[in-house]
């Protein structure tokens, strides 16, 4: 697994650096048009040289290659924090379902997620494609479109290996790694449902 993703999650780490290195320089070149279009809806009061000014003084960022190192020792870290994230949130999923099995522990969701991930090497290499510079957000946005049957491709293949090594029916393994996706999204609304009453409390 291991030797199957890292070389991608290293190649897909350098694309999104190289991305928010890019972003970075162009959001302290006070010259350029980002800052030329957002100065001419500046209120009065603003100083725009005072803000060139400021953005001068920020430190410039590290180049790609300075941080190839680092993102050469962040990659098998994030594949194996994916890895783990996935195993333990498919197995709670699973035993909220109903699917597991006596003889059936942790170490089947472990398995089954990493051969998961190891098919899915061949989706997350297609994903790079999202995070090369495409000329104009069309034709971004038609790739990242593209991308998402692809992506849906893989994620049942993760709940039919799921299902596969705990022995338990095929709409459970898919149910389990879908569940996941689903009390995230849950948590998040009652967060932001709690910041808004306590927001409102405070007013």
């Amino acid at each position: 697994m291991l030797a199957l993703r890292v070389p991608v999650s290293f190649l897909g780490l350098v694309a999104s650096y190289a991305g928010l290195r890019n972003f970075y320089v162009r959001l302290l070149d006070s010259g350029g048009p980002l800052w030329t279009r957002l100065l001419a809806t500046l209120p009065d009061a603003v100083d725009p040289q005072a803000l060139r000014e400021a953005l001068a003084r920020f430190p410039p960022p590290p180049t790609v290659g300075s941080a190839l190192p680092w993102l050469a020792l962040l990659a098998p870290l994030a594949v194996l924090s994916l890895w783990l994230h996935d195993a333990a949130f498919d197995h709670a999923g699973l035993w909220l379902l109903g699917g597991l099995r006596a003889r059936q522990g942790f170490r089947a969701s472990l398995v089954a997620d990493a051969e998961a991930l190891q098919v899915g090497v061949l989706g997350a290499a297609a994903g790079l494609l999202g995070d090369l510079p495409w000329p104009g957000p069309q034709v971004s946005t038609g790739v990242a479109l593209a991308l998402i049957p692809v992506a849906i491709y893989f994620w049942l293949i993760r709940g039919h290996a799921l299902a596969a090594w705990h022995g338990c029916p095929v709409w459970k393994g898919v149910a389990a790694t879908i569940l996941n996706m689903v009390l995230a999204v849950a948590m998040v609304l009652l967060l932001l449902a709690a910041c808004a009453v306590m927001v409102l409390l405070l007013v």
